[in-house]
C-alpha cells in the first residue's frame, strides 16, 4: 500500500541524504539511482544481499568527480511547483 511505502521512505530518504551531502562534503560525487530495482532480485545476487530480509530502495553510486565546478540544476521557478492554499 502506498502508505506503507511512504512510511519506508520516510525512514530511509534522511540517512541517504545525509550520507550523498557527507560524501559531497570530502570530494565525491553520488546519484540516486533506482535502476536497478526491475531487477531487484539479480542484484541482491551480485551484490551478495538477503533477498528475502531487505528490500532495496535506490543504489547510490560513489566516486571521484571530474573538476570542482559544481553548480546547481536547471530547475523551474517556484512558482510553478510551488502551491499554497491552493493547487
Amino acid at each position: 500500500p502506498a502508505v506503507s511505502q511512504a512510511g519506508k521512505g520516510g525512514s530511509i530518504l534522511p540517512g541517504v541524504w545525509s550520507f550523498m551531502l557527507a560524501a559531497r562534503a570530502r570530494g565525491l560525487g553520488t546519484v540516486w539511482t533506482t535502476l536497478h530495482l526491475p531487477h531487484e532480485r539479480e542484484a541482491a545476487d551480485v551484490l551478495g544481499i538477503p533477498y528475502n530480509e531487505f528490500m532495496q530502495t535506490a543504489l547510490i553510486p560513489v566516486a571521484y568527480t571530474v573538476g570542482t565546478d559544481f553548480k546547481p540544476g536547471a530547475r523551474l521557478p517556484m512558482d510553478k511547483t510551488v502551491h499554497w492554499d491552493k493547487w
